[in-house]
């Protein structure tokens, strides 16, 4: 198959893939990265175990550690990216310790800043900064929590170009008025944010609507569409509601009405676990094959974005790549259309990005 032909030049060019005969950039604007192994939650961890092969399972701290640094040389994310034919990537700061694990601001700024980052006049990795959710913090720790983050924005040279929130994992309800502050925070600075939406297999992870479906977000969307008076915001939506088909319709919804939503395809590999009225289902049918065909059907072609919420494992970033695109071409997605939803939407949503 012709995505398989990854171009690969040396020195200043980009990475590809071959679609048709033609080369097309790709970006993958959701990563993980950690500043140690250990900064991942024990319940978390030990929900990763469980998934591994009994013989993988010794040799785990060793091998996660060195498939989230992002410059291992060999099975690194960036190595990863280059297997895959993925020419950037954006890595994310992530506060969901109850969860899955952490990884600070002030960390993945020193990986950013880091001299092997530099690519050029570009760089092989942006930034997503985060925020903790925890509880309702009284006005000052608030304003506190909301500098910090700014810090990390304010100069765009510092590499982040966006910011990484995660409702369900972070026990916020999508519509928390302090969240507002992050958005108003946003439109001022000029970021996009990107927003977990879904259920998630992660011990602790809230799965009620209010934290997992997208539609209470709809107040927030509408006050930041660049229209009034309190800025343009680009929400992006996260793994489009995966695995409940209510949080999904909503997402597809959401960005029928407002162009200033995305839809970002990470984690859609596996099937959905709640039907549209809340029941639970037993379904291994991958939910991008049906909603990569609602996108395309409703014209949502331009608001939509490549990603793999990766690495996870060697190889995923390039296997999950390529379902994306068999699916795309048997759906019948254009070239055009191809290349603008693994890279070119990219760059028209993260405004900061070059």
């Amino acid at each position: 198959m012709s995505w398989l032909a990854a171009v690969l030049s040396m020195g200043m060019a980009h990475a590809t893939v071959t679609v048709d005969g033609v080369e097309i950039e790709v970006v993958d604007p959701h990563l993980h990265t950690l500043e140690q192994v250990g900064d991942l939650n024990l319940t978390g961890k030990a929900f990763i175990l469980r998934q591994l092969p009994s013989f993988v399972v010794p040799y785990y701290p060793a091998l996660a550690a060195r498939i989230s640094d992002p410059y291992d040389e060999r099975i690194g994310i960036g190595a990863q990216l280059d297997w895959a034919g993925v020419d950037q990537g954006v890595l994310m700061a992530t506060y969901t310790h109850h969860t899955v694990g952490f990884m600070t601001n002030t960390a993945l700024a020193e990986v950013l800043a880091d001299p092997r980052n530099q690519r050029g006049d570009s760089v092989r990795f942006y930034g997503m900064a985060s925020i903790m959710l925890d509880g309702t913090p009284d006005p000052g720790v608030m304003a506190h929590r909301l500098q910090a983050l700014r810090s990390h924005l304010v100069d765009p040279e510092l590499g982040f170009i966006g910011i990484k929130l995660a409702h369900a994992h972070q026990g916020v309800t999508m519509d928390d008025p302090w969240v507002d502050q992050v958005y108003e925070l946003a439109a001022e600075e000029g970021v996009a944010v990107l927003l977990h939406t879904g259920v998630s297999p992660f011990p602790g992870t809230r799965s009620e609507l209010e934290y997992a479906a997208p539609m209470d977000l709809e107040a927030a969307i509408r006050r930041h569409d660049g229209t009034g008076d309190h800025g343009r915001v680009e929400f992006v939506l996260s793994h489009v509601g995966t695995g409940h088909e209510l949080a999904v319709l909503s997402a597809l919804d959401l960005a029928e009405r407002y162009d200033n939503v995305w839809l970002e395809l990470s984690a859609l590999g596996g099937g959905l676990t709640y039907d549209e009225r809340g029941a639970e289902i037993e379904d291994d049918v991958p939910q991008y094959s049906w909603i990569l065909k609602e996108i395309l059907g409703r014209g949502l072609v331009k608001q939509s974005l490549f990603a793999t919420d990766g690495p996870q494992s060697s190889g995923k970033v390039r296997d999950y790549l390529a379902e994306i695109i068999e699916a795309m071409q048997e759906l019948g997605y254009t070239t055009d259309e191809i290349a603008a939803v693994l890279g070119g939407n990219f760059y028209r949503c993260f405004s900061r990005a070059d």
